[in-house]
């Protein structure tokens, strides 16, 4: 027997709209793609009619993805602790792209996707993201054009970590050897020389790198 509640027109739109989305190209429409779909110019007033429908029982959502937004049928809802206890086991890690000007690094029109990998894979950390690496300067810890490589989100780290760092709102990957007048962020190739971050240059640490994740072709 069904017992959701029924939806206000615009929720059925919407909810309509995610279904579409979903069953078409396998993949959930972004908060902002809903909000240009039916001109909705707040991000919050599509969160809240988000939380309309997670309340009304017709979709779930994990709210750090751009896209997690997932639809859920009867039986799914009624076996929702279930489904959770059995998909433990993985969890869904956030990809980041291009990094929107000053905006923090796991922000919403940051994130391109996501990956599900095995937690043992990511030694069961929280707060985890991915980034896709350009270029070789890391090619000697292993680290190539095209890997993914996965990050615990933290805003500190010890000298001669990896680390994902944000320089003038550019994300990369380097080791982290503090100076007492600027920041090294050293390559693990010998064709590049360090990257020199002064103290007038907006820098930040965004994670320390856990793991790498090649595709074999």
């Amino acid at each position: 027997m069904d017992t959701k509640k029924a939806l206000t027109e615009r929720q059925q739109e919407i909810f309509d709209y995610i279904r579409s989305c979903t069953e078409r190209g396998k993949m959930p429409p972004t908060v902002r793609e809903i909000g240009d779909k039916f001109g909705i110019s707040s991000t919050n007033g599509v969160r809240s009619i988000l939380a309309a429908l997670i309340k009304k029982g017709y979709i779930r959502r994990a709210p750090r993805l751009s896209r997690g937004i997932e639809i859920l049928e009867e039986s799914e809802n009624s076996l929702q602790e279930t489904q959770e206890t059995s998909e433990s086991s993985t969890v869904e890690v956030p990809i980041i792209g291009r990094v929107a000007a000053g905006a923090p690094i796991l922000a919403v029109q940051n994130i391109e996707g996501t990956v599900t990998v095995d937690r043992d894979f990511l030694a069961s950390q929280p707060n985890v993201f991915a980034l896709h690496v350009k270029g070789d300067s890391m090619i000697n810890a292993g680290i190539f054009d095209g890997d993914l490589v996965f990050a615990r989100s933290q805003t500190v780290a010890e000298r001669g970590e990896m680390i994902i760092a944000q320089v003038d709102d550019e994300a990369t990957v380097k080791y982290y050897q503090p100076q007492i007048d600027h920041i090294e962020l050293r390559p693990a190739n010998p064709k590049y020389q360090p990257i020199i971050v002064h103290s007038n240059q907006k820098f930040s640490i965004a994670g320390r790198v856990i793991g790498v994740l090649r595709k074999i072709n």
